[in-house]
């Protein structure tokens, strides 16, 4: 996948609403991906301390509790830094790399034993419970989207064949407080009639959308039902620019 994703949205710049983003296979699998991400995991990407309700709190309870109070063996970053269970799939991509440049998401491993007994573990000294010895040949773990290619003269395109959620062949909607509908003609046209009355000014406007970007965007689902405009900047009754209210390109 390309590190930044197109997207493309139709804007009233009379109303400074983002009526909705025409967005392709990899923008739908991202936006789709970020339910699989663990309650600890989206703490540690988004900041505890700035995370509304309750979740932050006990994110950082857990930082601050002192080792002395834990089980023996216990690891607190099994809580803070869930691992994912394929944080290499495509659509997560977006949410890989930290701000220092380290993997923003664990990866979950598996391992057997060098006899390759029938089974498997997430930690790296167990001990295998038929042939007794060490579980420290890691395996992979293969998702159905990894399986393998269509035979030739499919119907399928490489697109649908790379994995992730959605068919690739497919034009989407997805509205600022991310509703994701296949799109078309009628559907365009109910929601420009829907959000924009009768006097709109209607702009395209393409942004991409990136690690930074993506981050806002789960930022922005967990706070607002504006995911894709800055709702601060339409609160305060300030005039602003189109560029302004597009919480992509300030990201």
């Amino acid at each position: 996948m390309a590190s930044k994703i197109s997207l493309k949205l139709l804007v009233d710049t009379k109303t400074k609403t983002v009526l909705f983003a025409e967005a392709g296979k990899e923008f739908v699998d991202f936006v789709f991906s970020l339910l699989t991400l663990p309650i600890g995991a989206v703490a540690k990407l988004v900041s505890a301390g700035t995370m509304h309700g309750s979740v932050g709190r006990l994110y950082q309870s857990v930082e601050r509790i002192g080792a002395i109070y834990l089980q023996p063996g216990t690891d607190k970053s099994d809580l803070l830094q869930p691992k994912m269970l394929n944080p290499d799939a495509r659509e997560l991509l977006l949410l890989q790399a930290g701000g220092d440049g380290e993997p923003a998401l664990a990866r979950f491993r598996l391992y057997t034993c060098a006899g390759y007994c029938a089974t498997a573990t997430m930690e790296a000294k167990a001990t295998c419970l038929q042939c007794k010895q060490a579980m420290s040949t890691e395996v992979a773990f293969v998702l159905p989207s990894a399986a393998a290619p269509a035979p030739a003269g499919s119907s399928s395109s490489s697109s649908d064949e790379s994995g992730g959620y959605v068919k690739g062949v497919v034009t989407y909607m997805v509205t600022d407080g991310l509703e994701v509908t296949p799109m078309s003609a009628i559907s365009s046209i109910t929601m420009i009639n829907k959000f924009a009355g009768k006097d709109v000014e209607l702009a395209e406007k393409f942004v991409a959308v990136g690690t930074g970007e993506g981050l806002a965007l789960l930022k922005a689902a967990l706070r607002s039902d504006t995911v894709l405009r800055k709702k601060c900047q339409l609160d305060d009754g300030k005039s602003r620019s189109l560029d302004d209210i597009l919480l992509l390109q300030f990201c």
